[in-house]
């Protein structure tokens, strides 16, 4: 296969959202004056005009200008920074006029292209990405058999990305009517780079790519969109998977003090009040993860829906059917649906988490509410005996007291009324033992005996019961 081609072209399709770096502020522009640098003394930056409140679909952001250029003749190129929806876009062509003055020129010369990798943006998180075409004419005659083209294409691929983080070859097709050739993978979507190698072979495809140009550059914004957005998702993802990790591991912590089965002392208590406010804040963060991962899929299937218009639109103006586009519309057909796929498996997987930190709250709670009721009733009851000693004490006091007075009276009027009949009665009746003592020793010791006993007499009847 001769590696000869004719008037070869590369074409950028660069993306970025507006967000908070509207207007000449935003780095796509930095970007495309980087890119012209190696070409023109000609910048965009100076010369954009954007619209005041316009409700366009599409913008030219240089109404008056025509960036075109031409460097190192026979190379000559064009720049359109233009508005689309929310974003900004950019789109470059650079390459070799189909005049005759690049005919039958090695593939090398694709290398001039790209000097110093300059057309391999590296955004920041709000860049939407890029797709790179490559054109060339076949030599006449050329066989437009697949697998005998390969080679070219994967030069051609090699000569403008001159050997650095090469996208691998996907799939390829005809478009238009001529072989075309798709490199990258989304297997390696954090690294995904988007390459087509479109190698013409006749008249009518030139004729239908000029006619389709801003369908195509709309097919490709949605495209970078809902990649872009399928690797967020692959970050929510990692985020999502690590939060889970820590989940399961807590829930193994947890089951683990669940299963001693002991009373928990009020340190434990207190632990235990602070690890449920830790799953409620990670509860919440685990929440809005999945809800940013249900944002995501919303977000492929409203861009692929257009994704899909864009393509019947396509089909409409040349008159042609899907299946004659099938290298544009496999992206719609297996790719997008693939990677919504593995958004609603993600989903399906993590959601188990919020059922176990569900679970885990609900546990944490019901042993916390039965161990501080346990704590209360505990309270009480110590609280209680402690109510009723001081009441028991009380009433032994007053009892003592009450006694005690009980006595005194009983004493004091034995001793002043009936103390001296008593002794006269001992004296009559001779009783010895008793006739020795002093009538004073006497009358106090009855005195005592009685107080005493009226006093034991009294406590007796109210001291409090049990």
């Amino acid at each position: 296969m001769s590696e000869k081609i004719s008037a070869p072209n590369v074409y950028l399709y660069a993306f970025q959202l507006q967000r908070n770096s509207k207007g000449s502020n935003n780095p796509l522009w930095k970007h495309c004056d980087n890119i012209l640098a190696n070409f023109t003394d000609e910048t965009v930056t100076p010369n954009l005009v954007f619209p005041q409140n316009s409700h366009s679909y599409r913008n030219d952001l240089l109404p008056n200008v025509a960036l075109e250029f031409t460097s190192n003749p026979p190379i000559e190129g064009l720049a359109q920074p233009l508005q689309i929806q929310d974003s900004y876009a950019f789109w470059l062509n650079i390459g070799c006029p189909e005049d005759g003055t690049a005919d039958n020129v090695g593939v090398d010369i694709i290398e001039k292209f790209n000097p110093n990798q300059t057309l391999l943006i590296d955004g920041d998180d709000n860049f939407l990405g890029q797709t790179l075409l490559i054109t060339a004419w076949l030599p006449e005659n050329s066989s437009d058999n697949l697998d005998s083209l390969k080679p070219l294409a994967d030069k051609c691929r090699d000569a403008l990305f001159q050997g650095n983080s090469l996208p691998p070859f996907y799939r390829s097709g005809k478009l238009f009517g001529s072989p075309i050739f798709e490199y990258g993978s989304i297997a390696d979507i954090a690294n995904y780079r988007h390459l087509l190698v479109w190698l013409l072979a006749d008249e009518q495809t030139d004729k239908d790519f000029n006619t389709c140009q801003e369908e195509i550059f709309d097919l490709l914004f949605y495209r970078n969109k809902i990649i872009k957005v399928f690797q967020d998702s692959r970050l929510i993802y990692s985020e999502l998977d690590r939060e889970y990790r820590i989940i399961e591991k807590n829930m193994e912590v947890l089951q683990a003090q669940f299963a001693r089965g002991t009373v928990l002392t009020p340190s434990q208590l207190l632990e235990f009040q602070e690890q449920l406010k830790q799953l409620f804040s990670k509860g919440i963060t685990y929440t809005r993860l999945l809800r940013k991962l249900e944002d995501y899929d919303n977000t492929i299937d409203l861009n692929l829906n257009n994704y899909t218009d864009i393509l019947s639109k396509i089909c409409d103006i040349l008159g042609i059917d899907k299946e004659e586009l099938s290298i544009l519309n496999n992206f719609s057909r297996k790719t997008a649906p693939y990677m919504r796929s593995q958004i609603a498996g993600d989903l399906g997987y993590f959601r188990h988490g919020t059922n176990l930190i569900e679970q885990a709250i609900a546990s944490i709670r019901g042993i916390v509410e039965i161990e501080q009721a346990r704590s209360d009733r505990t309270n009480q009851i110590e609280l209680r005996k402690s109510e009723l000693g001081e009441k028991n004490r009380d009433d032994r006091l007053e009892s003592t007291v009450q006694a005690i007075g009980v006595g005194l009276a009983a004493g004091g009027i034995a001793a002043s009324s009936g103390t001296d009949q008593v002794f006269q009665t001992v004296q009559n009746h001779q009783i010895p033992v008793l006739m020795q003592w002093h009538p004073f020793v006497f009358s106090f010791a009855l005195s005592f005996a009685i107080a005493l006993f009226a006093a034991g007499i009294t406590w007796w009847r109210t001291k409090p019961k049990k």
